[in-house]
């Protein structure tokens, strides 16, 4: 394995780590995406999926490549997904069921919390060290190889940690 893929298995196994986060915390669906929807008479909603984001922020860089490439292979192109709907320009926003990738995504649209949720996470569960901005650079810098080891390590212990946290 070269060292871009070796970044991408890192990055892939953080992927997982903040999926399952999310997952246990659930304040985008429960506290604002179920919400939001009734007050649109049950209609889809894009709210923070607003653009196209992995083609506005996605660094020049073979790891990020990679990752679209891998992307591409397991969910297709964004050219084949022409939602009848749509509510977001975003390619991969189904309208009824949000973002229908489960893996690869870009660092920003993986890292995004809105103030809302972090907020959340600060006063209910005593979890500081999220910031969306800092965990998409950190995303970004474990894909590109500047992330050691150490600050790696530390990274995925606080995601584990602030999992424990959440599912008390």
């Amino acid at each position: 394995m070269n060292a871009i893929e070796s970044n991408l298995a890192r990055y892939l196994k953080l992927e997982r780590l903040l999926n399952d986060f999310f997952s246990a915390f659930s304040f985008c669906h429960d506290r604002c995406l179920t919400p939001e929807k009734m007050k649109n008479g049950g209609l889809p909603v894009a709210l923070c999926c607003s653009d196209k984001y992995y083609v506005l922020f996605d660094l020049d860089h073979a790891a990020f490549k990679l990752l679209r490439q891998e992307r591409e292979r397991l969910y297709g192109t964004p050219r084949e997904h022409a939602w009848i709907n749509p509510v977001s320009p975003c390619e991969y926003h189904n309208p009824e069921n949000g973002c229908i990738l489960k893996s690869h995504k870009s660092p920003i649209c993986l890292a995004f919390f809105c103030r809302k949720a972090i907020d959340r996470l600060r006063t209910e569960f005593d979890i500081y060290f999220y910031d969306y901005l800092g965990m998409n650079y950190a995303l970004e810098w474990v894909l590109t190889g500047i992330l050691s080891e150490r600050e790696f390590l530390e990274l995925q212990n606080d995601i584990l940690t602030a999992i424990k946290k959440v599912k008390k």
